[in-house]
């Protein structure tokens, strides 16, 4: 039998179709600013999208995904007023009260629910296709979820399922602003790339606007070489994100052309660069198995370990041109060498030539508790871990 996979993409602009036109893609998802996480639609752009969706052969879906409060349902409600609601083929929700709503409102208007999170079991997924019954055309299921499991689930469930396919991973969402200043009311769009002490060496892509804060991870999902195993499955929409490439000049010739070749003839050499040409590192993320069981020690910065008896502090404080403040677990004395590790994984050895006290008062060694103030050096930042070095060592 014929595999059923098609591919879905986000649209923004009249000018996304020209790149879609000569494609097998014909549903595309359309993000009015108010309703999608991700959208900067105003109401008549999104009326102008699907109705040039509709004239140009495209199914038009509309993407209502923001955890809502009532006030916002309400707001909600009054823009699919505006909008040719017989020309979208339906409606993708992830907040379940809005779900009810389309339900209790919009009988007649198709559901794509979207299940991404809280909903990883067939259990729960069954009771939600008896519930709302024929109004449900589609399942939008986690990636977090093995692709094992993804096809049983499709196979059992009797509804067309998607997943991502290419784009970026989304790992944490919070309707709170977490970038803006504490009290702000602006409600532009902030974009930035954070870290943290236990994974330094990952910069994470975070965005913050209206409708709260995304934190997306390090490496895009691209599936893109694991097609052959989606085709021979019963997994009937693969999507295709991208909405966060910087350029959508050559477009078709760079992405879609070479996508579709790959569905009719895979190969796996211009699957694989594809891979390459990607503007990030990818992952096939629990495409094989989820492994999130595996020990957290794993997962934690491997320079902030404790290494046994020989750690003797812990940088609290670097102030510049000023001093290093330390909390000693053991007494430290002065002119004794001591092994710095930062979080970085940068090893320094300095000999301190003085320790004060918080008040400060100089002393050559100090009690074994305490925080302590040594020479300042550029390099020692707080969390660095600091190590008496063996004598024989030292020597």
């Amino acid at each position: 039998m014929a595999s059923t996979l098609k591919f879905n993409t986000f649209v923004s602009s009249i000018s996304h179709f020209d790149s879609l036109t000569s494609s097998s893609i014909r549903e595309v998802i359309i993000e009015h600013e108010m309703l999608g996480r991700l959208g900067a639609l105003k109401t008549n752009e999104v009326k102008a999208l699907i109705e040039q969706a509709v004239l140009q052969n495209f199914t038009p879906v509309l993407q209502w995904d923001i955890l809502c409060t009532d006030r916002q349902i309400q707001k909600g409600c009054n823009i699919l007023k505006q909008l040719p609601l017989s020309k979208i083929a339906a409606v993708r929700v992830q907040d379940l009260g809005v779900a009810e709503v389309i339900r209790q409102n919009y009988p007649k208007l198709p559901i794509h629910l979207i299940v991404e999170t809280g909903n990883h079991n067939l259990a729960a997924l069954k009771k939600w296709a008896e519930y709302f019954k024929n109004q449900l055309q589609r399942f939008v299921l986690s990636t977090e979820i093995p692709f094992s499991t993804i096809n049983q689930y499709c196979q059992e469930l009797k509804i067309p399922c998607e997943i991502l396919g290419l784009g970026k991973i989304l790992l944490f969402y919070t309707p709170r602003k977490l970038l803006s200043p504490f009290g702000s009311e602006s409600f532009s769009t902030i974009e930035k790339i954070v870290s943290s002490d236990e994974q330094q060496h990952h910069a994470f892509s975070t965005i913050e606007n209206q409708h709260g804060t995304f934190m997306f991870h390090y490496y895009d999902l691209f599936l893109i070489d694991m097609l052959p195993e989606l085709l021979s499955s019963e997994l009937e929409v693969l999507r295709l994100d991208f909405r966060f490439l910087n350029s959508l000049e050559k477009f078709e010739l760079l992405w879609i052309q070479p996508i579709e070749t790959l569905l009719v003839n895979f190969d796996t050499t211009i699957a694989q660069q594809l891979k390459s040409k990607w503007p990030t590192k990818t992952t096939h993320g629990f495409f094989r198995a989820n492994r999130t069981d595996r020990p957290i020690e794993r997962l934690k910065n491997k320079h902030l370990r404790n290494h046994g008896d020989t750690l003797v502090a812990y940088v609290v404080e670097s102030v510049k041109q000023q001093h290093i403040a330390v909390i000693s677990r053991q007494s430290l004395s002065i002119n004794e060498p001591l092994l710095f590790i930062t979080p970085e994984g940068k090893e320094l050895t300095i000999v301190p030539s003085t320790i004060r006290s918080t008040t400060g008062e100089e002393v050559e060694s100090t009690e074994v508790s305490g925080v302590w103030l040594l020479p300042y050096h550029k390099w020692i930042v707080p969390k660095t871990l600091v190590y008496r070095i063996p004598s024989s060592t030292a020597a």
